[in-house]
């Protein structure tokens, strides 16, 4: 389920579910899912390759964290 435009509220709570799964399979791939935009259009997720130098952090924005998933941990 990609959108949350309209759903009743099984299907909205269908959505969260595969979002809460998405969120947690970004984390066990070592991603950290950060927030969202200001705007909230997007998600913000980081990869952090080196804490201790600087630039060395990857940041990834989608429009929610099942198509960061998909992107990222496939």
């Amino acid at each position: 389920m990609k959108e949350k435009v309209g759903l009743s509220v099984k299907q909205d709570r269908e959505y969260l579910t595969a979002e809460n799964e998405s969120h947690a399979k970004l984390v066990a791939g070592g991603f950290m899912p950060a927030g969202c935009t200001k705007d909230f259009n997007k998600v913000v997720v980081f990869k952090i390759n080196n804490e201790h130098e600087r630039g060395g952090k990857e940041v990834y924005y989608f429009r929610n964290w099942q198509e960061a998933a998909e992107t990222l941990c496939s």
